[in-house]
């Protein structure tokens, strides 16, 4: 039986048991609106040890994409034509140019590095740190860092940026991790301890307040059970942030349009 584990809300911690699940996930994967916060998450959600060996990305990925190519042919195929123009082109522009406006020299770890490509690509001025969940993910970043003196922890990422140093990094990249995070509270409070004072952390998520979402429903991309675990919008993220000690730095409104089902924000650590 695959380990699960019941979550309260991961914003506000009230326990949503009874509340009934809402329309688009399925029977096993129930998601919650908390009657308190109003945060959106799974309810159930796999633990650590079964992302590493059943839910691994690397396996869940290529499952959904061939759900939604049987279910969608056409619409799959011009999906996929612009997230490689997204991850080729915007996506990796974007979060370049974030990370040369918003983080110094230093070192910089990568939150769910997948297979190091990014870690690699990393300007000269950063030492690459990247936490992956996925044994052989991370083993396929350790030798794409080695060169560069970087090195890789293979583990969730909690337990990860436990083995840090405080204030040993200068940032951190969080680009399409938090919402599979089941703990995202304790690893924004961890992350406050690794990072240096005016530390900052890029952050790329699903958008749940985007239009497409609304008008997709149950074809929302931005669903996928049981991967995704946390369903932000810019409030729920702007409140978890602070309520872990960061200020919120950039979230400008070309970083979170409603016309896009992606969500960018940049978050610093207090000088003092």
């Amino acid at each position: 039986m695959p380990a699960i584990i019941h979550r309260a809300c991961p914003v506000c911690d009230h326990d949503n048991t009874s509340a009934p699940a809402l329309d688009h996930s399925p029977a096993e994967w129930p998601l919650k609106r908390c009657a308190q916060c109003s945060f959106v998450y799974l309810e159930r959600a796999a633990a650590y040890e079964e992302m590493v060996e059943n839910f691994a990305w690397e396996k869940t990925s290529s499952a959904e994409t061939a759900r939604r190519t049987s279910s969608e042919p056409i619409k799959q195929k011009v999906s996929d034509g612009f997230k490689r123009l997204r991850r080729d082109v915007f996506k990796r522009r974007k979060l370049g140019t974030l990370l040369r406006a918003y983080i110094g020299p230093g070192a910089v770890a990568d939150i769910g590095c997948g297979g190091g490509k990014g870690l690699q690509q990393l300007p000269e001025i950063y030492t690459p740190v990247g936490l992956e969940i996925s044994r052989a993910l991370a083993a396929e970043a350790q030798r794409r860092v080695n060169k560069r003196g970087g090195r890789v922890f293979a583990g969730d990422a909690l337990t990860g940026l436990r083995s840090l140093g405080t204030g040993e990094l200068s940032g951190i990249l969080m680009s399409a991790f938090l919402e599979h995070e089941i703990q995202p509270r304790a690893l924004l409070t961890e992350a406050q301890r690794t990072l240096q004072p005016g530390g900052r952390i890029i952050i790329k998520v699903p958008n749940f307040a985007c239009w497409n979402r609304r008008f997709r429903g149950a074809r929302w991309c931005g669903y996928r059970f049981p991967d995704h675990v946390n369903y932000f919008t810019p409030r729920s993220l702007t409140r978890l942030a602070r309520e872990t000690g960061f200020r919120v730095l950039r979230c400008h409104p070309w970083d979170r349009l409603p016309t896009s089902d992606n969500l960018w924000m940049v978050l610093e650590k207090p000088t003092a």
